[in-house]
């Protein structure tokens, strides 16, 4: 499966290339809810479109995508340190990196790992990106060192993966597979068309050849909404003379749209033993 964006809380990852396959080709594709990229990313890697609007009201997003985009996250320059839990809660609410790279399930919220298992991350983490070897790798991975070799990172976390297997382990970590999302951002520094910017949907300026989409907070997901006014996006899509296109869930309240597209997708944020298939629509005022 693709990866798109940088890894967010509801990201479009997974059903991205179905959602951009629904709606038209236009001149420049507009992502009003931008959140972790990934339909911007998604539309600019599918040669539908000429430029990109990726557009957030959370400051911290965009300045981090302008950042990895500018490969300051390349690991030919940026070698990361941990970043324990005292550090995500002094810095979570300034820096993106920490804020969505560090904590769990990406919400931002709470550290990504628990008091008895972040020290041993800790290590694994060290040894893959600084090759140290402390009491902890020493006593109970003391010939890691045979199996995970070289000095790139991403190889160094692929081959740890396969000695862990071999040790019938757990995976090691994911923070390092999260950063290499943000990585590889750094390739579409060559598409020069792409626009950033930080505000409300409602400061958009139509163009002629625009092609609109919005991933707003859904109705019924506290998680998400935070104080999100629907009825006014509703009555600003209505409003509109011009087609916008939106992603809900089925059976929204406001009956003015028409839904073009439902695709399936698993809700993940209920853990394994709560998944369940959720449909995602594409509607449209026009």
């Amino acid at each position: 499966m693709a990866k798109y964006g940088i890894p967010y809380m509801g990201s479009k990852s997974g059903i991205a290339d179905k959602i951009i396959s629904f709606l038209p080709k236009g001149e420049r594709f507009c992502d009003l809810f931008g959140g972790g990229f990934a339909m911007t990313e998604c539309a600019m890697r599918s040669g539908r479109f000429d430029s990109f609007l990726y557009n957030e009201i959370n400051p911290l997003l965009p300045k981090l995508i302008k950042e990895a985009i500018s490969g300051k996250y390349n690991y030919n320059v940026f070698k990361p340190e941990w970043v324990s839990c005292e550090e995500f809660n002094k810095l979570k609410d300034k820096d993106g990196y920490i804020k969505y790279i560090w904590s769990f399930g990406n919400k931002g919220k709470s550290y990504l790992f628990g008091q008895e298992l972040g020290p041993k991350k800790k290590s694994l983490h060290n040894f893959v990106v600084f090759g140290i070897k402390d009491k902890f790798i020493e006593q109970y991975f003391s010939d890691i060192d045979k199996y995970v070799k070289g000095k790139d990172i991403r190889k160094r976390r692929i081959l740890l993966r396969r000695y862990m297997q071999l040790k019938a382990q757990k995976r090691p970590y994911i923070e390092l597979e999260r950063l290499e999302q943000l990585e590889r951002l750094e390739q579409l520094e060559r598409l020069q068309q792409l626009e950033i910017t930080c505000g409300s949907y409602e400061q958009y300026v139509h163009q002629d050849g625009d092609v609109v989409y919005c991933d707003p907070p859904y109705e019924d997901t506290a998680s998400y909404s935070g104080g999100f006014d629907h009825k006014a996006f509703y009555d600003w899509v209505a409003s509109r003379d011009f087609p916008v296109y939106f992603s809900s869930y089925q059976n929204i309240s406001d009956k003015r749209f028409k839904m073009i597209r439902a695709v399936g997708k698993v809700n993940l944020l209920a853990g394994a033993s709560g998944q369940k298939k959720n449909y995602e629509c594409i509607y449209t005022n026009k």
